[in-house]
């Protein structure tokens, strides 16, 4: 952490020649390092700045292309353990329900996001004493097995505190996606602030957390921030130096990386410490684009729909929308007002699509392909840093979004849908474009999950 707080140390911007030069270096696909990154965040000058942003996106292009896979969080229970003040999940917090979703909720659940087109979920619940492993198993493998007649899930990703590695094999038989391991903060003192009791209140034990996954045989590690918990220029520069050191140790960073800013919650006891701006949130993640290229940036729909766009347009790959998935039907609190449950993630999947059509202009993608090919770990990574996944995504990801406006799309966002499908066609090259168009000619004849 030191190495942290002297890089933070400088507070001159950089002059036009030394921004040129870092910039080149992320042109040419090279992680920047922590004094390049701190060089950036003292940038200033808003012509700049877009720079910036403008070289974070061509980078995601190179990468991934000019797509959004969408993924929809399914929240199977709200009971925790820990005690921390910013979480309307707290253990001390009399003011909302407690649930744990049954067996045939999480059918019914499933089904929902299925009938809304999804074919990605990212598992929460809250973290108890005893981690309920067998819980989580039984959640991704029913997961699996729903089907509504078009469509299925194909990728369960699991939110979930540090484990041991047992029960990481636990989670791996049921064929976990992504295992997500979010720090939070990395500043210890605002950490310890905020966690006051609980499994999660063991700082230490939640930093080794991707040490113990990997070595227990998990390819697909997943992290995060929950900016405005710690100072964001220290915690962004920690999660680079923390994903560094999972590469040299194990040649695997994270997949990974989500970018949330804390939000109001009700009973919560906390407002965020460190306020993170609009501005200052686009520029992390730019710069966690150009620290980490290759790892997958996951944005939400729970900020304001202008600053997700924004945020789509300075190196976001990913997008967790909305789930209307969820059993509770709302919180309510001790007065008995009701409240959305979770809070702000009660949007249907067909608004964030059209939204993305309508100003962001990306490729929405529900492909899941990685998971159905079994690439994971090494070789998905592999695949990403030769620029290889790139070749794939286009075309995969206009036949998964094809599959999604035959099957799922109101009229109006279908009619939009294919109009900006053509544009995104024909500027395909001409070896993507030919795969494409063979993949959608299937779809269109009633094929689902076509991909190469």
């Amino acid at each position: 952490m030191a190495a942290i707080e002297r890089a933070l140390d400088r507070q001159d911007a950089p002059d036009a020649i030394e921004l040129r030069d870092i910039l080149d270096k992320s042109m040419q696909m090279v992680p920047l390092d922590a004094d390049e990154i701190v060089a950036l965040m003292r940038v200033d000058d808003p012509v700049e700045h877009e720079r910036i942003l403008a070289v974070a996106d061509e980078v995601k292009q190179r990468v991934y292309g000019d797509r959004m896979v969408l993924s929809a969080p399914l929240h199977l229970s709200n009971h925790c353990g820990s005690e921390c003040l910013y979480c309307a999940n707290r253990r001390g917090n009399g003011q909302i329900e407690r649930k744990y979703m049954t067996s045939p909720e999480m059918r019914e659940a499933a089904l929902r996001l299925i009938r809304q087109g999804h074919k990605r979920i990212f598992l929460v619940s809250g973290q108890l004493p005893n981690a309920d492993v067998e819980y989580l198993a039984e959640a991704i493998s029913i997961l699996y097995t729903v089907f509504d007649g078009v469509g299925e899930i194909h990728s369960v990703n699991v939110n979930v505190g540090p484990l041991e590695s047992a029960q990481y094999e636990t989670l791996l038989d049921a064929y976990v996606g992504t295992v997500l391991i979010y720090q939070d903060t990395y500043h210890e003192a605002s950490y310890r602030a905020a966690h006051v009791s609980g499994p999660k209140r063991d700082y230490v034990r939640r930093l080794e957390a991707p040490d113990t996954a990997f070595a227990a045989g998990v390819p697909d590690v997943g992290m995060g921030l929950l900016l405005g918990l710690g100072p964001w220029r220290f915690d962004l520069l920690a999660l680079i130096q923390h994903a560094a050191h999972l590469e040299r140790v194990y040649g695997m960073g994270c997949r990974t990386v989500s970018l949330h800013r804390m939000r109001p919650a009700p009973g919560s006891l906390m407002e965020a410490p460190y306020p993170v701006s609009d501005a200052d949130y686009l520029r992390c993640v730019a710069l966690a684009r150009l620290a980490l290229p290759y790892a997958g940036l996951i944005l939400t729909t729970r900020e304001p729909s202008g600053l997700w766009r924004d945020g789509c347009n300075a190196g976001g790959s990913q997008l967790l929308t909305g789930s209307v998935a969820n059993p509770y039907d709302g919180w309510f609190t001790a007065s008995g007002q009701q409240v959305p449950f979770p809070c702000g993630e009660d949007c249907h999947v067909d608004e964030v699509v059209r939204f993305l059509l309508e100003e962001a202009r990306h490729l929405p993608s529900f492909c899941a392909a990685c998971p159905r090919l079994g690439r994971r770990g090494e070789e998905f990574i592999s695949m990403v840093r030769e620029c290889g996944i790139k070749g794939q995504c286009g075309p995969n990801s206009a036949a998964s979004f094809m599959e999604f406006l035959l099957h799922y799309a109101t009229p109006y966002t279908r009619m939009m849908g294919e109009r900006l499908l053509k544009e995104k066609l024909d500027r395909m090259p001409i070896h993507e474009r030919g795969a494409a168009d063979r993949l959608l000619k299937k779809v269109r004849a009633g094929c689902m999950d076509e991909f190469i």
